[in-house]
């Protein structure tokens, strides 16, 4: 974490938010906010912001925000702390006593004010936090060759940048097409919610007017505006249907800082009860734009994303991804984007595995599609855990064979890095409960490894079997 933030900056972000300074002592400063919360300022940088010590009965919440800091003492006791009770500490008196903070980041100053007031106001509710569900999600997204970074994210940024350079330049018109005409405009596909072309060329006046008042103004009341609007020109024939998904997309491209990339209302539907039951989500009333305005807030106020704009937006995707359909399993994605980078990033260790990674999937995945054909591969699949199969059969019986590739040295090494995954992606709670499970490796399997991993499935009834592909010129692949 970097260094936490001063108490000067907690001062600014205090004015900020409405709190006055009451009075002004040696040792200590008293500022009250607009509803009558009472905070003290000790005088130096460390842990400067002192609460009343009735919050101590949620301190556990306050301490689950991100960014949050204390130190050992259980309070903080100053004669100049105004408005708090008193009580015997080292002297024969009693003494002005709170519980005092410092905070790692602005966002978590504003969270941590937001909590307090909530206590005040006599409804307290939890502090937004990710659970362990949450944790393994956010893991698996944040591993640096997650697909989403590799692929979409250099393109959704460029994309929000000729958005916003267009709408700098006051020309609506020089984006019309990014916004309503593409199919994949790397905010989000269309998918089903994609107009007629032709259909959206006759209105093109209608909508590059739009993009300016979204651009003008893009909160949910306007979303809702604009949906009643459409369902005018619906009702007297010009359109076939609202095309809410187009709409919800032209408000996440024209305002990444209020809203995420999940702009199908279905999916952001699947995706809600999961932020409430792990992150703490508290779901608004409202059409799509309300409830992702909200939800990005909520991410913001977790504090796993801070100033992460972009990845903040996908993370919504990416837990779409990874929930089980309404079969119970997790939907089955046939396909595979090869990797493989150039030779020439053999130069270091870290590339040189990576490479070797990459080919070794690439010459994995041709094997499987020999043997079970091209829809029923995929790779970089979602486990339902938070993480993703290196590689992932779906039988025709509708069984799941996992893979799992480690590049090593010897077969030992490859089984001790591959098996806690292959259990955690098959067996934790949401798991793709595998039939089979599948070390890869471009190592010989040993005498020794081959009567372990035996071993494991007399005593575990594990079917973990050993498959080694060759990560170099030579190309030969052999079941163990």
């Amino acid at each position: 974490m970097s260094r936490p933030i001063s108490r000067q900056e907690v001062i600014a972000r205090l004015k900020a938010r409405g709190f006055e300074p009451s009075s002004t002592k040696e040792h200590a400063e008293q500022w009250v906010s607009p509803d009558g919360e009472s905070i003290n300022l000790k005088t130096g940088d460390r842990f400067p912001l002192v609460a009343h010590p009735r919050h101590e009965n949620h301190l556990s919440d306050l301490l689950a925000i991100n960014g949050v800091l204390r130190g050992s003492d259980r309070y903080a006791h100053n004669s100049n702390f105004l408005g708090f009770p008193k009580r015997i500490h080292t002297g024969g008196k009693p003494i002005a006593y709170g519980l005092d903070f410092g905070f790692g980041s602005v966002s978590a100053l504003d969270h941590f004010l937001d909590s307090i007031a909530a206590v005040r106001g006599g409804g307290y509710v939890p502090v937004p936090v990710f659970d362990s569900e949450a944790q393994s999600f956010l893991d698996g997204f944040m591993e640096p060759d997650n697909p989403q970074f590799v692929y979409w994210l250099p393109r959704y940024i460029r994309t929000l940048d000729t958005v916003a350079d267009a709408l700098e330049q006051r020309a609506p018109e020089a984006v019309f097409d990014l916004i309503w005409r593409t199919f994949d405009n790397s905010v989000s596909k269309a998918g089903p919610g994609v107009l007629d072309f032709a259909l959206v060329d006759r209105l093109r006046d209608r909508f590059v007017a739009i993009t300016w008042e979204i651009h003008e103004n893009g909160d949910a009341a306007q979303f809702g505006e604009l949906v009643s609007r459409m369902e005018g020109w619906r009702e007297q024939g010009e359109l076939p249907k609202v095309p809410h998904l187009l709409l919800a997309r032209a408000f996440a491209a024209i305002h990444p800082g209020r809203y995420h990339t999940t702009v199908a209302i279905g999916k952001q539907n699947q995706v809600v009860p999961w932020f409430v039951q792990h992150t703490g989500f508290v779901v608004p009333e409202g059409n799509w734009a309300a409830k992702a305005a909200a939800l990005t807030k909520h991410l913001d106020g977790c504090g796993v994303l801070a100033n992460d704009r972009e990845r903040r937006n996908i993370f919504p995707w990416y837990v779409f991804d990874q929930l089980r359909d309404g079969t119970g399993r997790v939907p089955f994605r046939p396909g595979h984007t090869s990797r493989q980078v150039s030779g020439a990033a053999r130069q270091s260790q870290g590339h040189a595995i990576e490479y070797r990674q990459n080919v070794i999937q690439d010459r994995l995945v041709r094997r499987l599609i020999d043997q079970f054909g091209q829809d029923a591969v995929a790779t970089e699949h979602s486990t339902g855990t938070g993480g993703r199969a290196d590689a992932l059969v779906r039988r025709k019986d509708g069984s799941l064979d996992l893979y799992e590739i480690k590049p090593a040295q010897t077969a030992r090494e490859a089984v001790r890095q591959a098996v806690g995954q292959l259990l955690e992606y098959g067996y934790r709670r949401g798991g793709l409960q595998p039939q089979t499970l599948c070390v890869v490796s471009d190592a010989e399997l040993d005498e020794l490894t081959r009567e372990y991993l035996a071993t494991l499935e007399a005593r575990f009834s594990l079917k973990l079997g050993y498959l080694r592909v060759a990560s170099g010129s030579e190309e030969d692949d052999r079941d163990e």
